[in-house]
């Protein structure tokens, strides 16, 4: 892959931390806020519906402590395979530990502000001395569509054997529709690099150098043993994350078989891309009521689980993420940036 100046990539068009707040991505912040924040509320609505909120903070108060701490682990190593991932679709010269900060702190930000702008920080930050911003946003729908991919592959697998409900197929469909669309998108992109020279790259413009940027990295080439490889790896992040739904359920009292957390680890992770506030709130609680709804469980104990399946992750990546952040804004560190070998005066360090 080559190797570009940083000064080169600092200009691609992929929004900065600091520029979170700025002109053009206030607006769309705001926009999603707008659509998410309500039909948020909706969603917590129906989740509370009917529910007595007194059980359900008697088994808050009651959760236990072991199965709490298991899930907790399970789910770093989630982000640790999810990492591992990326840094083989990105291909660069940075380490493991700087993919699993950067994929940490991308969903602190996406905790916190709706839009999934960590996703586009994820970017800007794979792209620092490695490759355009484009390329780097590239990296990370391929990463993302990995994920679909898996998830899609769980919820076709686990639904024959628990439920009919016409919410799922609805899920199922959507993702179906997701997954077309993405393998649309990259043929059409491999169509175009192909067609479309490069010899007037330096008249365009920025922002059609970031999106032929894009377009090029979305129809780069991936052998069947790599494919075969990311697959695996993204297997491996889910059934940790199942393992963790397990352990979460165990911790207010509901025994899940891994056939059950395999349908709600697909069920709750693709139902969230239903427009929503940050950090999945009122979506994620209706979602995990609806899907041990399914196999019998009381409004009470989903609600109850699904409260503290969302506390699992998201407290420890937020609290994470946060120090990550505020470390990179005092200049402590810069996520993405190539790491230097000291012995050998310069240079970047190796895989």
């Amino acid at each position: 892959m080559t190797v570009v100046p940083e000064s080169a990539v600092s200009t691609a068009h992929v929004p900065s931390l600091s520029g979170v707040p700025g002109s053009r991505s206030s607006r769309s912040l705001a926009v999603a806020a707008l659509i998410g924040i309500p039909a948020s509320a909706v969603f917590l609505v129906l989740a509370v519906r009917g529910a007595d909120l007194g059980a359900v903070w008697r088994t808050l108060q009651a959760v236990r402590v072991g199965p709490l701490v298991g899930a907790v682990a399970c789910m770093a190593v989630v982000y640790w395979l999810q990492a591992a991932r990326w840094r083989r679709i990105a291909d660069t010269t940075l380490r493991q530990r700087q993919f699993v900060e950067m994929v940490v702190a991308g969903v602190a930000v996406n905790n916190v502000l709706p839009g999934r702008v960590g996703d586009l920080l994820r970017a800007r930050w794979v792209s620092r001395g490695a490759f355009s911003g484009g390329k780097g946003l590239a990296t990370v729908v391929i990463d993302r569509a990995f994920d679909i991919l898996a998830l899609a592959v769980f919820l076709g697998v686990s639904l024959p054997f628990v439920t009919d409900a016409g919410w799922v197929d609805r899920i199922l469909l959507g993702t179906v529709a997701a997954l077309a669309l993405l393998v649309a998108v990259v043929a059409a992109a491999r169509s175009y690099t192909r067609r479309r020279p490069r010899s007037r790259r330096g008249k365009r413009g920025l922002p059609r150098r970031f999106l032929r940027d894009t377009l090029e990295g979305l129809s780069d080439p991936i052998s069947y043993a790599r494919a075969a490889l990311l697959g695996l790896l993204s297997v491996g992040a889910w059934v940790a994350w199942a393992c963790a739904a397990i352990l979460a359920a165990r911790a207010v009292g509901v025994e899940l078989s891994l056939v059950e957390a395999i349908f709600v680890t697909a069920a709750l992770n693709l139902g969230v891309a239903i427009p929503s506030s940050p950090g999945f709130v009122g979506t994620y609680q209706w979602l995990g009521v609806s899907a041990l709804g399914v196999f019998g469980i009381a409004s009470e104990a989903g609600l109850a689980f699904a409260i503290v399946m969302q506390a699992v992750w998201y407290v420890p990546t937020t609290l994470v993420g946060a120090g990550l952040l505020v470390a990179q804004l005092r200049g402590g560190f810069r996520m993405g940036a190539p790491v230097r070998d000291v012995s050998s005066g310069g240079g970047q360090a190796g895989r």
